[in-house]
């Protein structure tokens, strides 16, 4: 598989690409398996700084 630019899975995982931009990251996760558990990761990872920031406001 190609290179690919793995900092738009960051940025993907906190919501912050375009439509275009996000649907072109999708497709790439339905191919690589690699970047499918680095999504993940960041995804619990926004997860928990999400808890964080509510526990902090409370």
């Amino acid at each position: 598989m190609a290179r690919y630019d793995r900092t738009d899975l960051g940025a993907y995982s906190l919501g912050l690409l375009d439509a275009a931009e996000a649907a072109r990251v999708e497709r790439h996760l339905a191919a690589c398996s690699d970047c499918r558990q680095e999504a993940r990761e960041f995804e619990s990872v926004r997860s928990m700084l999400d808890h964080l920031g509510r526990a902090k406001s409370t």
